[in-house]
């Protein structure tokens, strides 16, 4: 799954394949380094938005404190993971 750097969104698309150019049809964000992830539950994603929008308003005790529930959430999916 690709994901926007700037804003985690999945609406991602190669603009110029020639050059790897990338661009999000949510921010306009343009660049060559989209993040790859594998595919992550939708609630996972959202929370992982959340928490970029509080780092970009400055609430950034409010963006530990998901991170730190983020965190479990993946641990959680991680052993659900290796139990299968």
């Amino acid at each position: 799954m690709k994901v926007c750097p700037s804003c985690w969104s999945t609406n991602v698309t190669i603009r110029v394949p020639q050059w790897g150019i990338w661009i999000c049809k949510d921010c306009g964000w343009e660049g060559i380094e989209v993040l790859e992830f594998p595919e992550l539950p939708d609630d996972i994603l959202e929370k992982m938005k959340e928490i970029k929008k509080m780092e970009n308003l400055g609430k950034e005790r409010e963006a530990m404190k998901m991170k730190e529930s983020l965190e479990e959430m993946m641990k959680k999916l991680e052993k659900k993971k290796r139990g299968s």
